[in-house]
C-alpha cells in the first residue's frame, strides 16, 4: 500500500492536522531562505506545477518575492507565482554570493569646502559644498535658491574635479 492509498483511507481530522503541520513547515523562513539563496533572476529551474503527480515543468526565474518566485514557463511562456518549496534545485546549485557593499563614508573623510553629492528624499541628485561638519551630519550649501541641507555622512559622495 503506497502513501496515497493510506491518505485516502485516513480520517478527515487527521488529514487536516497533517495539512496544518506541512503548511507550517513549508512556511518556515529557514526553508524559504535555503531555496532563495540559490536562485537568481534568469536562472532556469524545474518546478512542480498544477499536477503534483506529473513531471516537473521547466521555466526561467523572472522575479524573487518574499515567499514565492515568479517563473516564466519555457513551454507556454506564461508566468506563474511558484512557492519556493515547489522549486526543484539541483544538488550542485550553490548559494549565490552577493558582493559586499562599498564601505560607508565616515566623518573623517570630509572637510569644509569639499564638493559633495547626495540624493534627496525626492530622489533628486544634489551637488553642493560642505559648510559645516556636525557629529552625525554635514551641512551642505546646494545653491542660493535651494538653501542648506543636513545630510548623514553615509549618504554623501565626494565629487572630484578632474
Amino acid at each position: 500500500m503506497d502513501i496515497l492509498d493510506s491518505l485516502r483511507q485516513a480520517p478527515s481530522a487527521e488529514l487536516y492536522r497533517l495539512y496544518l503541520t506541512i503548511g507550517k513547515m513549508l512556511d518556515d523562513p529557514r526553508r524559504i531562505l535555503e531555496v532563495r539563496q540559490r536562485l537568481h533572476i534568469g536562472m532556469t529551474v524545474r518546478y512542480i506545477g498544477d499536477n503534483p503527480l506529473g513531471p516537473p515543468l521547466e521555466g526561467t526565474v523572472t522575479e524573487l518575492r518574499h515567499t514565492q518566485a515568479v517563473v516564466q514557463d519555457n513551454a507556454t511562456r506564461r508566468r506563474w507565482a511558484v512557492l519556493y518549496a515547489a522549486i526543484l534545485l539541483d544538488a550542485t546549485a550553490a548559494p549565490t554570493q552577493k558582493e559586499a557593499p562599498p564601505p560607508r563614508p565616515r566623518p573623517e573623510e570630509f572637510f569644509i569646502g569639499d564638493t559633495v553629492g547626495f540624493t534627496d528624499k525626492h530622489l533628486n541628485e544634489r551637488v553642493g559644498t560642505v559648510v559645516r561638519l556636525n557629529s552625525k551630519t554635514a551641512s551642505i550649501a546646494v545653491t542660493d535658491s535651494e538653501g542648506h541641507w543636513r545630510v548623514s555622512y553615509g549618504l554623501l559622495r565626494k565629487i572630484l574635479d578632474i
